[in-house]
């Protein structure tokens, strides 16, 4: 590679982006059909930021996937499950502008962008709740890498995923597919998402920088200047898409809960943007808020030279595993959303002035074992050093530091469930969702199994981020707002550099991306419409002098 040291190819653009993931990937090359100049800038030597590491799929209700899939859903629908969901935290013009724009957003990468999407068979993480709907969750086909030239090594895959989709993942893939996939270098999920949309922005002329970190905005003029690892720009317009603060151990213990978090993330999630932001005026929200989930650490795995965990998800739904606390008690629902099982970490016992749910561990038997991939360890894998093993339950307990006598009544009461096929506790495997992330073929309950056969195993679980959701406040079209809620003009932020659409919650797979997504594509449109007016302006203008002259 060469190290990043490419040449700024102009010193004035009409928009200058910072980050690369999806949303800012979006935004680029909206704006760049709308001529506009752009340029992106990516701190790190990869692009993609933590979309590239993500399932790739996006939550949009309503698109032409869905309908091509024989799916109904409605605007009404939609805003009925987003309220509730949003705990009020979103406006009304934000929640309308994503619903209503979503389906356009889906037709602009299918139609412009040349990135053929298709509905997934599955529901939204809510399922018993009105407004819920199935098929909202959306995935590009596998993207080949030929197009992308030198860029080709220069966008981020995921040490933790395949080249295979989503659904393929359940379904599995024919060996031959796979091996001409890998040889290929044929791209899914996140990664494929990515390279897909950097395809199409270097054929819309957009000059991508990466190690380009900008240090600095300051506003100068009707302009913008931007002081970055490659030397100074100005712009126009510039939009904060950096990525959220989730490696940024400073700002997560400014905000975060104080727990231990192992973020998942991409190593570039500094809150760089975020600093920007408010340098220029912007407010804050949502700072305590993050996309949560169950995550594992194994000693030793590196992305970027930063420490990699793994989020872990249907290895808690699937029959035959549990997750409990040092007392040796469930805690949560396993088979729930990973954003909502992650908030079960951070239950605070105000008589024990701690959070009893920390550390935690996964418990499941030799059986589970022999069938089940947990945290990237296969089946016939040697075991990492973090994986401990017993062969009773009494002996697991005191190895891990959990209550013996908490763990196996725990593990009994379970398989007592299992046979009954109801978890009297907290309802696991109660809705489609559940048995979606488990076993469906297993009955009669999809996450419910017996925990009976030795050797048994315990694996540390912590509260994981796959990202932050607080950010800059901003309106229905992403223009950063002051302390006075004023937009600042020129000044633009999406993806996790602002505020989350889903407040709180998480409406189903793709809930960050979709979004996001959703309003880089929108801003574009305003940023377009922007330029038209300053065009007629300047045509106006030249005529008005040529006038004078004559």
């Amino acid at each position: 590679m060469d190290g990043g040291v490419k040449p700024m190819n102009r010193f004035f653009y009409d928009v200058a982006i910072a980050g690369s993931g999806g949303a800012a990937l979006v935004a680029a090359c909206a704006a760049a059909d709308r001529g506009l100049s752009v340029t992106v800038l990516e701190s790190t030597q990869f692009l993609g930021g933590t979309t590239a590491l993500s399932g790739g799929q996006m939550w949009i209700p309503g698109s032409a996937a869905m309908r091509r899939a024989g799916l109904e859903d409605s605007v009404d629908e939609a805003l009925q499950y987003l309220r509730r969901l949003s705990l009020g935290t979103t406006s009304e013009a934000a929640l309308h502008s994503f619903v209503v724009n979503g389906p356009r957003f889906i037709a602009y990468l299918e139609n412009e962008l040349e990135m053929p999407i298709v509905s997934i068979d599955r529901p939204d993480y809510h399922p018993d709740w009105d407004g819920a709907a199935w098929g909202r969750s959306v995935e590009p086909l596998p993207v080949t890498t030929d197009e992308l030239g030198e860029w080709r090594h220069r966008v981020r895959t995921s040490p933790t995923r395949g080249p295979i989709t989503g659904p393929e993942s359940r379904t599995g893939i024919p060996e031959p597919v796979l091996r001409e996939r890998t040889a290929n270098d044929v791209r899914t999920q996140g990664s494929g998402l990515v390279a897909g949309l950097v395809k199409a922005a270097l054929r819309r002329g957009v000059d991508f920088q990466v190690q380009a970190a900008v240090r600095a905005v300051r506003r100068e003029g009707g302009h913008f200047v931007l002081d970055t690892a490659k030397g100074q720009i100005s712009a126009g317009n510039v939009v904060l898409a950096a990525g959220g603060f989730a490696r940024n151990a400073a700002l997560r213990s400014a905000f975060l809960p104080p727990v231990d978090i192992a973020p998942t993330a991409a190593p570039g999630s500094q809150g760089d943007g975020l600093r920007l932001g408010t340098s220029l005026g912007g407010t804050l929200r949502s700072m305590c808020e993050a996309w949560w989930t169950a995550a594992v650490s194994i000693a030793g795995e590196s992305i970027d030279s930063a420490p990699l965990h793994r989020n872990v998800v249907r290895e808690l739904a699937y029959p035959g595993s549990l997750l409990v606390n040092a007392a040796g008690k469930r805690f949560v629902n396993e088979a729930s959303s990973y954003n909502d099982l992650g908030k079960a970490f951070f239950t605070f016992d105000p008589t024990s002035h701690r959070f009893p749910n920390q550390p935690a561990w996964l418990i499941f038997d030799s059986a589970f074992r022999s069938r089940r991939t947990v945290a990237g360890v296969g089946p016939n894998a040697s075991l990492p050093d973090e994986f401990i093993q017993a062969e009773d339950l009494q002996t697991l307990a005191q190895q891990a530091g959990i209550d013996p006598n908490g763990l196996i009544t725990t593990v009994t009461e379970m398989n007592r469930m299992a046979e009954a096929g109801t978890d009297q506790q907290f309802g696991r495997g109660h809705n489609p969702h559940d048995g979606f992330n488990g076993d469906e073929a297993h009955h009669p309950n999809p996450c419910l199994g017996p925990i009976d056969q030795g050797p048994f195993f315990a694996v540390p679980v912590v509260l994981g981020a796959n990202g932050t959701k607080g950010g800059l406040v901003t309106d229905h079209i992403s223009r950063v707002l002051d302390h006075d809620g004023v937009p600042i003009e020129g000044l633009f932020a999406v993806g996790e550099n602002a505020a989350a659409l889903m407040g709180p919650g998480y409406a189903g797979s793709g809930a960050s991306l979709g979004p996001a997504l959703t309003a880089a594509f929108t801003l574009a449109e305003h940023l377009g419409k922007g330029h038209s007016a300053r065009d007629d302006n300047d045509s106006n203008n030249s005529k008005a002098r040529q006038a004078t002259r004559s």
